[in-house]
């Protein structure tokens, strides 16, 4: 019985951690020019003392005026 109990974490957890992590995207834009836009973000998000349960709604909403989208998978 333990082993099963054991058996079924394990699978749960490789499922967790083989599922996409959702990333943003943007036509014509490198992954590193992505990268500086979101720190960019972040840290305006940052400065304005912006409490956390609302932190990574406004830095989406940060991204999306700069045009980039939150996508679940990387398919070119």
């Amino acid at each position: 019985m333990k082993t099963l109990a054991a058996l079924t974490v394990l699978l749960t957890l490789a499922a967790c951690a083989s599922s996409p992590k959702p990333f943003w995207a943007k036509p014509n834009v490198s992954a590193d020019d992505t990268y500086t836009e979101l720190s960019e973000c972040r840290y305006q998000v940052g400065l304005a003392k912006i409490g956390k349960s609302d932190r990574e709604m406004m830095v989406a909403h940060c991204m999306r005026g700069k045009g980039f989208r939150l996508l679940a998978n990387q398919s070119e």
